[in-house]
């Protein structure tokens, strides 16, 4: 990197900050390194916990008592009686009217008075 009229100072000027340039560079650079290598070491150490530690294969639900998470079901009662063919089975209740939707046309109406208080 050239460190010659990185900014608008005289060069005189310039030349004495050449030296924190550098120094910044040089900074980055083993900065950068060092991330590099730390990164790497922690990849190699991941992957040899992986590959070398074997799972826990203990069985833990061996002793659990699975009784009493199902849900208990009521005792069941006798099923209804079917209808002989002699009993019609109740007719079917007719529908209600369906009610009309509010129209949106002028103001909303107005609330109830409350009751007066006694």
């Amino acid at each position: 990197m050239s460190y010659v009229d990185f900014s608008s100072w005289p060069r005189e000027q310039e030349q004495s900050f050449v030296v924190y340039e550098q120094q910044t560079a040089e900074s980055g650079k083993k900065a950068m390194s060092l991330g590099i290598i730390s990164g790497i070491a922690f990849f190699v150490i991941m992957i040899g916990i992986y590959a070398g530690v074997a799972p826990d294969s203990r069985d833990m639900t061996k002793g659990m008592n699975m009784s009493n998470l199902t849900k208990k079901t009521a005792k069941k009662e006798a099923p209804a009686p079917t209808p002989t063919p002699k009993e019609q089975a109740p007719a079917p209740a007719p529908e209600a009217p369906k009610a009309e939707a509010p129209k949106a046309e002028g103001a909303a109406p107005a609330a109830e008075k409350p009751a007066p208080k006694k």
